[in-house]
């Protein structure tokens, strides 16, 4: 995905800094982050809103997990060392 385009960057800049990257919070915080997240790109009128909203709802604790169960931290960083 190209970041420069419809201002995506600064959405998951956003998405990141809300829920991600300083540590997350609960489950209903996460999907405040994902709807954000929708919203922004919706307004920039991005045609890959509605899959973006799908895709870190669904596959989001993928790559983010701070609660401890089963893991904590980032699981694809436990899979694939190099990510």
């Amino acid at each position: 995905m190209d970041g420069s385009r419809h201002n995506r960057n600064a959405g998951c800049r956003a998405h990141d800094n809300a829920y991600g990257i300083y540590g997350g919070g609960t489950e209903r915080d996460r999907r405040a982050a994902d709807l954000a997240l929708y919203r922004h790109m919706r307004a920039n009128r991005d045609p890959l809103a509605f899959l973006v909203l799908y895709f870190t709802t669904v596959y989001g604790w993928f790559f983010f997990n701070y609660h401890g169960r089963p893991w904590r931290g980032q699981l694809i960083r436990k899979i694939f060392r190099r990510y």
